[in-house]
């Protein structure tokens, strides 16, 4: 269970919607925490720990998503940014740190709720009660699929931390 239910999650395989409009883009959405991205017109851009995704065809990244079978929810939003404004707020990082920032904050940062929400869960919320969710399709998703997995702040950190360590080639391989 989570605290965000999607309800009706449309399948389409049509990546041409995504050149029209802003999305978010929930990436291994029944993993904890899922990464997020957004997309304006065609373009994908992403804060993660290794960087940051800029501009990339929304039709290359769905051909990635497609190809390793990646369980992702697109929520389609009313509102329109242009991409001079998505790519002025993903100027200001360059990369997701554990101590600093998420693949989230520059998304917070462009509905200017940054002081207020700090997961996607609480996010989506804040969209649904202000009217800006469109619809909601997947990719890859198992057909039972209707919500995010809970998770909390530390998850999103521990993830964070973890992703960082192995970028930095301290990670140690589990044994058993």
């Amino acid at each position: 269970m989570s605290d965000f239910e999607f309800g009706t999650i449309s399948r389409s395989k049509d990546s041409t919607i995504f050149e029209k409009g802003f999305f978010l883009w929930i990436w291994y959405a029944d993993k904890i925490p899922p990464h997020i991205g957004c997309s304006v017109n065609g373009r994908y851009y992403s804060l993660k720990v290794n960087g940051k995704d800029e501009g990339l065809l929304t039709s290359k990244v769905v051909s990635v998503i497609e190809n390793k079978k990646i369980p992702c929810v697109f929520v389609q939003l009313k509102k329109d940014f242009s991409p001079s404004e998505i790519h002025a707020v993903f100027s200001n990082y360059q990369l997701a740190e554990s101590t600093k920032n998420t693949c989230l904050t520059p998304i917070t940062e462009l509905f200017q709720c940054s002081d207020s929400v700090f997961q996607l869960s609480e996010l989506l919320k804040y969209l649904k009660v202000i009217g800006e969710i469109e619809t909601v399709f997947g990719l890859n998703l198992t057909e039972d699929y209707r919500n995010l997995p809970n998770y909390t702040q530390d998850d999103i950190k521990s993830r964070l931390l973890k992703l960082e360590n192995v970028k930095s080639g301290k990670h140690t391989p589990s044994i058993g």
